[in-house]
This record gives C-alpha cells, sequence and structure tokens, in this order.
C-alpha cells in the first residue's frame, strides 16, 4: 500500500516536516510511506521548496516582531530567492501585537535583492505582526514622518495612527514579488487584517479599531490605493503594503507548492492520503491545505485521512483522527505533540489502512 503523507505544520508545536516523519515512523514497515510537508504560505514554506526545488539555504541576521535580533532564512534558487514572512515575523507566546512590526520581512527582502536576486517569492501567514507592511516598507527604505517631520524610526503598529506622511524615493528597487498567501482579506475594514486576524495575535476589542483606523490611515498615504486589493490583508496587511510600494503578483501559497511537488499526480498514484493542521475548523475550509488535499483527493477517488490536534465544527476527509481524544487533554496534546501524535498513529493503523 502506498500512502502519502501531507500534512501542513501544526502551529506553535510542530513544523510540517515534523508531522510528516512522525506520521510515517509511526506506520513504519506497514506501508510504503512519501512525505512531502506542505505550506500555504506561512510556517514551513521555505522548508516546503527547499524539499521540491533544492537550492541554496542561508541564515540571515534580521529582527524579529519586537525588534529581538534573530536568524532567520532565506532560500536561493537559480535566480529566484524565496522568504519566509513567519521565520522572521512569526507569532510569538508573548502576544503584544501593538508593539509588534514587519521589519525583519523587509530586511529579509533587502538582503535578497543585494545578494542581485530581484525575484522574490514572499510567503506569507503566521505572522505575529499587525501593521500594515510599515516595518517591512522602513527596512527597504521607504520613510514615514511623525506629525514633526521626523523619520520614525524602528515603526510599530501602533505608530500607523501617528503617520504623517510617507516618502519612498530612496528605497530599494527593481523588486518584482509574487507573494504567496491564501486568503482574500481586504486590508482593511470588517474582512481586513485587524478585524480577522489581530485577535488571534492579542488585541482586545479597542485595538483591533486603532489597528484598522491605522491601516487606513497608511492606505491613504500609498500611491497605489489597496482597499480594494483581494489579499492585501495577510500577513498582518504586509501583502497590500508592500504591494502599494512595489506592485507584484498575489498567487496561492498552496498552489505554489503543489505545483513544484507534482501533487496532482503523487495523488494519483497513492492508494492512501494523510493531511492535518494544528486546529481544523472554518477557516480551514476557506482554502488551507487539508482542505485543497481532502478536494483532491474527493477528484481522484482517493481516500483522505485528516489528523488535527481538534476538530471544532466541521467535517472533511474520509477519517478524522483528533489528538484531543481517549483521554488526552488540549495541555497534553500541546505539550507531548510528539508522542500524543505518534501515538494515535499506531493506534488508528486499521482505520488508516483499511
Amino acid at each position: 500500500m502506498k500512502i502519502l503523507i501531507a500534512p501542513d505544520s501544526f502551529k506553535g508545536t510542530l513544523t510540517a516536516l515534523e508531522v510528516a516523519d512522525i506520521i510515517s515512523r509511526a506506520i513504519g514497515n506497514n506501508a510504503e510511506c512519501e512525505c512531502l510537508p506542505l505550506s500555504d504560505g506561512g510556517e514551513g514554506f521555505c522548508d516546503s521548496v527547499y524539499r521540491a526545488c533544492g537550492g541554496e539555504m542561508k541564515t540571515v541576521l534580521c529582527h524579529d516582531i519586537y525588534y529581538n535580533e534573530i536568524k532567520a532564512p532565506v532560500l536561493f534558487l537559480d535566480k529566484t530567492a524565496v522568504i519566509e514572512s513567519a521565520a522572521a515575523s512569526g507569532l510569538q507566546a508573548k502576544k503584544r501585537v501593538m508593539l509588534s512590526s514587519s521589519y525583519g520581512t523587509g530586511e529579509l527582502i533587502k538582503f535578497a535583492a543585494e545578494q542581485g536576486y530581484n525575484d522574490i517569492i514572499l510567503g506569507l501567514g503566521g505572522t505575529g505582526c499587525s501593521d500594515g507592511g510599515l516595518g517591512a516598507l522602513s527596512a527597504l527604505g521607504v520613510r514615514f514622518y511623525d506629525e514633526n517631520q521626523n523619520v520614525m524610526q524602528k515603526p510599530k503598529s501602533n505608530d500607523m495612527n501617528f503617520v504623517f506622511g510617507m516618502n519612498a524615493r530612496d528605497c530599494v528597487k527593481n523588486i518584482n514579488l509574487t507573494y504567496a498567501c491564501d486568503v482574500e482579506n481586504t486590508y482593511f475594514g470588517k474582512n481586513g487584517a485587524a478585524f480577522v486576524f489581530a485577535p488571534q495575535k492579542g488585541a482586545n476589542k479597542t485595538q483591533i479599531e486603532e489597528l484598522d483606523e491605522g491601516l487606513q490611515r497608511l492606505n491613504a498615504f500609498f500611491t497605489n490605493d489597496v482597499s480594494k486589493l483581494k489579499g492585501a490583508g495577510a500577513a498582518g496587511g504586509m501583502c497590500g503594503g508592500l504591494y502599494s510600494v512595489y506592485g507584484g503578483k498575489i498567487e496561492s501559497g498552496f498552489d505554489i507548492v503543489a505545483r513544484l511537488y507534482d501533487l496532482d499526480n503523487k495523488i494519483k498514484n497513492a492508494d492512501v492520503v494523510i493531511t492535518g493542521e494544528g486546529k481544523t475548523d472554518s477557516q480551514t475550509l476557506m482554502g488551507k491545505a487539508p482542505f485543497r488535499i481532502a478536494e483532491a483527493c474527493k477528484k481522484y477517488g482517493k481516500k483522505c485521512v485528516v489528523i488535527s490536534g481538534c476538530f471544532d465544527g466541521v467535517t472533511l476527509g474520509d477519517e478524522m483522527l483528533s489528538l484531543i481524544d481517549d483521554g488526552v487533554t488540549a495541555d497534553e496534546a500541546v505539550n507531548n505533540s510528539r508522542e500524543v501524535l505518534y501515538k494515535k498513529v499506531q493506534k488508528s493503523l486499521a482505520i488508516i489502512l483499511k
């Protein structure tokens, strides 16, 4: 029996590569397994592209969402650089969204451009910032001015409402961006970056409204209005901010990875396909990787097993295996995720292999 293991990450606990490896080891010699760790542009995007295409992965010094120095990967292919916003600007345990910035992602883009890679694929998703790209653009040389016409240094999300001017004349030039994301949320408004994504980044109701007002304010200074651009709200509005200056192409992150993997043919040749993520809910059905895998399995008549930390009111695939089950609590599933996942797969072999 051939089993294709194609999970997304279990956000905050396991990468997609780790999930795939654990599932494969738990199945052992009971089947022939192939692992294809997935990403829709968020966490693990560089790893997925590297696994599909190879290339050279370099570690770059940059800043996280709170301006602490960290190292993040940049993948260099033949003529293209691949950057993962979640690597530099990812969500952290301490959620202080008003003090967050996308500056580090801008630093990675600048580094790639300085190495001569002007074609850049930017994975968007899994970020902890909601600054509309204010930080990323600043790192790229765009100047934002306060009410005294001083250039803002190390701007954060809560600075958006205090922008009184913008100048992109001296920013890094000749960058061709492809934005890899799988959301269609707008830059601001009820379906925008603040109202939809800021709550999971720690924002309360007042802060959500302040962030939304800030995004509207930033957009007023942009030469290119992004208010109606689908996907502009991705990564806390980073997509819209960068697009306003650089333009580019917005493409499904899942489609990019699936194309590089030749995923459709892999599914056609499998007997069973296993996918999964940390939490499967209504957002999954809006086009996340497990949903796309399940739809492809349905198309090709393949059995689909979905393994998730938990399922919240949705049905997906042919079999659904929840880690929070059989006496396992949510805390146990998070704190002992490797062991819990391994044991769940071993206990469920009869379901998977039937």
